[in-house]
């Protein structure tokens, strides 16, 4: 079982009767702290996550103050702090940090035309990669796991780069933020290379994108194996960039393979490569996010399904009419539940067209077990198949 580094004090939060045992918790004489403890202190701290933070891990917690502008669903955004959004993820609240980021509303892009690609993947490599992102305790995008679990990615999207055809041109890159989870971004060049003789025309990227990290609503160092969110859609699109290096892929434009850090602190990984691209002018012709692509819920038909809210509709339909014409599964639309969002907003409130792909409809058969210590790819009811087939 996981444990953490463990904490001298505790007096002041707690009564003597409670404190007594807490500080055994804190104390004990194996010096560290499982979780069951952290389950305890949370019953005994007003299941407040902000001060049970302060207490098992004081590096975190020295960030647990700083201001952070939030934007929760119904509200306008607000100045409130990183605790804050602890509070918010226990009660299953979904918010945007828009930190730093206000401004990308302002931008607009080109319009879209239309687009495609063929793509020939194997269940079994997503299964057994999915397997080995499960077994890092969690993705917490603050903790050591979090980091380790990223490279992982990293070091597979490296392994498959390795083996491209020559004539298959690509580039990655390890892209870093103020936390120490890392996105990363793999990138098919255009036919021509990198840049085109004539600068004057532009060469707008596609991008495919999934979330890499996981959570615990109940509390963020206890364990989060991710297996559908976000790592169903992590593996989904690794597979989809195995299958078109092995086919040997050469894109008119470039296209773009992205999983982004810290989707469950608030898209704050995909904000900051949204805002750096705005800022340098990269054009973004399109977005698509894969998350969650594998649970099935018992008694319902594997659907492919197309959010319908906080997307670029034109674009949607379009991919509905293309998944329909390849798709051996139903193809549906569906509205994301209030408060949903995953990194394909970013992308949005930028003015980028936008899709985003899922596993079944979100409000009315969703995954019982995401954010818990459960969602992993054996399940109680229903089953974990990636069973959508092209």
């Amino acid at each position: 079982m996981k444990t953490f580094a463990l904490i001298p004090f505790l007096s002041r939060f707690v009564s003597s009767s409670v404190f007594t045992q807490s500080q055994q918790i804190l104390r004990g004489n194996v010096g560290e702290i499982t979780e069951a403890d952290i389950k305890y202190l949370l019953a005994t701290h007003n299941d407040d996550p902000v001060e049970v933070m302060r207490l098992v891990d004081p590096v975190h917690a020295a960030v647990l103050d700083e201001p952070r502008l939030i934007e929760v669903l119904g509200a306008e955004p607000a100045w409130l702090t990183e605790g804050d959004k602890l509070r918010f993820k226990k009660q299953g609240l979904s918010f945007t940090d828009l930190t730093g980021h206000e401004y990308l509303s302002r931008f607009t892009v080109s319009s879209i035309e239309d687009i495609g690609m063929s793509l020939f993947c194997s269940v079994e490599e997503m299964m057994h990669n999915l397997g080995n992102l499960t077994t890092f305790y969690n993705r917490y995008y603050r903790s050591e796991y979090g980091t380790q679990s990223s490279q992982w990615i990293h070091n597979k999207v490296l392994e498959i780069i390795a083996e491209a055809p020559p004539n298959v041109h690509l580039s990655l890159e390890t892209f870093t933020h103020e936390f120490p989870q890392i996105s990363v971004i793999a990138r098919f060049e255009p036919t021509y290379g990198r840049s085109r003789r004539n600068h004057a025309i532009k060469m707008p990227a596609i991008i495919i994108g999934s979330h890499l990290d996981s959570a615990n609503y109940e509390f963020p160092l206890l364990p989060a194996p991710g297996a559908d969110d976000g790592g169903s859609g992590t593996v989904t699109i690794l597979e989809a960039f195995r299958a078109l290096v092995q086919d040997g892929f050469r894109p008119e434009v470039p296209v773009e393979f992205h999983w982004y850090a810290a989707e469950e602190g608030g898209l704050v990984g995909s904000q900051d490569i949204v805002s750096e691209y705005m800022y340098q002018r990269k054009d973004v012709k399109a977005m698509i996010q894969f998350d969650m692509t594998a649970y099935v819920h018992k008694d319902v038909t594997p659907t492919l399904t197309f959010i319908t809210n906080n997307v670029h509709t034109p674009l949607t339909n379009w991919a509905m009419e293309l998944a329909t014409e390849y798709c051996s599964s139903p193809v549906a639309g569906a509205k994301l539940f209030p408060g949903g969002i995953s990194d394909h907003v970013s992308w949005h409130r930028a003015g980028v067209p936008v899709i985003c792909a899922t596993e079944a409809d979100p409000v009315r058969t969703p995954n019982p077990y995401i954010h818990t210590a459960d969602d992993r790819t054996v399940v109680k009811e229903g089953e974990f198949s990636f069973a959508v087939r092209i």
